[in-house]
């Protein structure tokens, strides 16, 4: 017969034995908790914000005319790095094709950079600086929406092509302005003063003002 002494020392060892058992699970499982917290706010950091843009409109009326200017564009998220390829230049696909950013509809005639503009649909886009352009520029054409969705936007697709049947009625080396108030997307505003519209783009920490003359 074991020694009765011997009893509690075993007990004690068992009952340690279960607690370490016990307790490792339990560390276990807040380790995998808060991987797995950590992992989903990780996930979540590598959301693609530019899946999420969608169509923001932007309009004035003048005199009786109901929505004379109307623009509609994305809510860009903004890209320092980004545009930095459109505006300084390089070898990349961000420098070597042209960026629709806006949608001008007009329901009123109007002039722009010296042309005249007949009520109709216009795309502002830009090209690049890049080695077959020693400036990024701004340019104006005519085109066609889709007759389905009225437009050449698509929410959630910041690729979307420059209409392919566009007509360029302007195109002008274009400056952006640095200094404006920080914003983490592009915003399109409309400003009527007396005969003439402003349009000013603001992406991040740049804006552009471009005029129309109202006839």
């Amino acid at each position: 017969m074991k020694p009765l002494r011997e009893i509690p020392s075993r007990s004690l060892i068992s009952t340690i034995v279960v607690f370490a058992c016990l307790f490792g699970l339990g560390c276990a499982a807040l380790v995998s908790n808060s991987q797995d917290a950590s992992g989903a706010q990780q996930q979540q950091g590598r959301v693609d914000k530019r899946k999420f843009t969608k169509i923001q409109t932007a309009a004035l009326d003048v005199g009786q005319t109901k929505n004379a200017v109307e623009v509609r564009y994305l809510d860009l998220p903004y890209g320092a790095a980004t545009f930095g390829y459109m505006e300084v230049g390089g070898d990349r696909y961000y420098s070597n094709r042209t960026w629709p950013i806006a949608h001008l509809k007009l329901a009123t005639t109007a002039t722009y950079d010296g042309k005249a503009l007949q009520p109709g649909d216009y795309v502002f886009y830009i090209t690049p600086k890049n080695d077959k352009n020693p400036a990024m520029t701004l340019s104006l054409a005519s085109f066609k929406p889709d007759a389905g969705r009225g437009t050449y936007l698509e929410p959630g697709n910041v690729f979307t092509d420059t209409p392919k049947d566009a007509v360029v009625v302007s195109q002008q080396p274009v400056t952006f302005d640095k200094g404006a108030p920080m914003i983490d997307h592009l915003t399109i505003g409309l400003e009527q003063m007396g005969d003439t519209v402003g349009i000013t783009f603001h992406y991040g920490d740049r804006t552009l003002t471009e005029k129309l003359a109202l006839k």
